[in-house]
């Protein structure tokens, strides 16, 4: 299942990590938990500038 969350796509599937990308189709990572997804979310926008 995809799932939007602002300019972010987040694809719940039947395995343990949540992958993240971009509406623009940038890898983001893979988030632990779904109380994760924040942090990896505010961790790429502090690292990857426009």
């Amino acid at each position: 299942m995809l799932e939007r969350y602002g300019t972010y796509v987040l694809v719940f599937a039947d395995r343990d990590e949540i992958p993240v990308f971009t509406t623009a189709d940038r890898w983001v990572g893979e988030a632990a938990t779904p109380d994760t997804i924040g942090h990896l979310i505010h961790a790429f926008e502090n690292t990857n500038q426009p």
